[in-house]
């Protein structure tokens, strides 16, 4: 079977996102009517929740998924893998930012990437964040985009001479890692002037891509949060430094603001 192109995986992923994102749209309507109506859980730490919404996001991506690339891998922070052994695998977080939803901030979306399983490269991504209006795409050796309100605008990554400079970064909600997170934290601040903390891994990424902030920086994720961040910052120009497994810290910054 031919190997689709970058392009064509985008395409997927972009309507796979927009699936997720309608979830996401209809869901903050009910939220604004009905707070109490979300269907709320914790898992894992105190703090990281999961909402029904969560779930029917993630069931809407993997339809989309299921109906063009159906022998493809499908790894999610919802529901188990499947698929596993194909030449293919999409990595899909349904809700970034679900504290954000939960208490009606706009930074949340949904997160779709691919990657080729023989290489580790990853080919295409989308983010798409409905209460900003925005999506972010990306695919290898294409560019990064952000289309918002009907304008498509190539993403060049932070301006040399940015002021304030502005580090992104996010905390993780097991306590240990997050003080040993705020404890690095000082050290990391010496060349920036200011601080940003999104909520959403895939928006601070996104926000570092169309140069909104400087950099971002997250010691504690899964490969599900930055997947397709990762790639849009990459092909916005930024160096980014992702985990070598499924767990762990991400740094993207311009070539001009080294971060460690």
């Amino acid at each position: 079977m031919r190997m689709p192109s970058a392009s064509e995986l985008l395409d997927i992923a972009l309507s796979a996102a927009a699936a997720g994102a309608a979830v996401l749209a209809d869901a903050a309507r009910e939220r604004d009517a009905s707070p109490d109506g979300l269907g709320l859980r914790t898992k894992g730490a105190s703090g990281d929740v999961v909402t029904e919404i969560d779930l029917r996001a993630e069931r809407s991506i993997r339809a989309v998924l299921a109906e063009h690339r159906p022998d493809d891998e499908v790894s999610g922070e919802e529901y188990a893998t499947t698929g596993t052994g194909a030449a293919l695998r999409w990595s899909i977080d349904p809700l970034d930012g679900t504290s954000n939803f939960v208490r009606g901030l706009p930074h949340y979306g949904s997160s779709v990437a691919v990657q080729d399983v023989g290489s580790g490269a990853w080919l295409a991504g989308a983010v798409h964040a409905p209460e900003l209006v925005h999506v972010y795409s990306a695919g290898a050796g294409l560019g990064a985009y952000r289309e918002s309100r009907g304008i498509r605008r190539r993403l060049h990554g932070p301006a040399v001479d940015a002021t304030p400079v502005l580090l992104a970064v996010g905390f993780s909600y097991d306590p240990e890692q997050r003080a040993r997170q705020l404890t690095d934290l000082p050290a990391r601040m010496s060349a920036f002037t200011d601080l940003r903390s999104v909520g959403s891994a895939a928006l601070g990424l996104c926000l570092a891509a169309e140069g909104s902030v400087d950099a971002f920086i997250e010691t504690d994720l899964y490969e599900f949060d930055w997947a397709a961040g990762a790639l849009i910052a990459e092909e916005a120009g930024l160096i980014v430094k992702r985990p070598a497994t499924m767990r762990g810290g991400i740094v993207a910054h311009p070539p001009h603001l080294p971060v460690e």
